[in-house]
């Protein structure tokens, strides 16, 4: 069973497709059944679509840009109540 702290952590990898269908299958499960997971993914859905429309575009991100970003969201996930 996968626990928030793991969701939260591959969040970024499976709305980005990059799981396997393991992976893939498990955070579906978690976030079916954990609201607080559910928000926050529909949250980094959202911010997706805004910038995808005010930009006209899939926004691509340099690789290392990526790696940063998801660690400091990994970062503050750990330093957060319930994350």
């Amino acid at each position: 069973m996968m626990d928030c702290e793991r969701a939260l952590r591959e969040l970024e990898a499976y709305l980005d497709g990059e799981l396997g269908a393991p992976a893939q299958v498990e955070i579906e499960r978690h976030l079916l059944g954990c609201t607080s997971c559910f928000d926050r993914g529909e949250f980094r859905l959202r911010v997706r679509e805004i910038v995808r429309r005010k930009c006209g575009f899939e926004a691509a991100l340099p690789d290392q840009v990526a790696v940063r970003i998801r660690r400091i969201i990994s970062i503050e996930a750990e330093g957060r109540p319930g994350g």
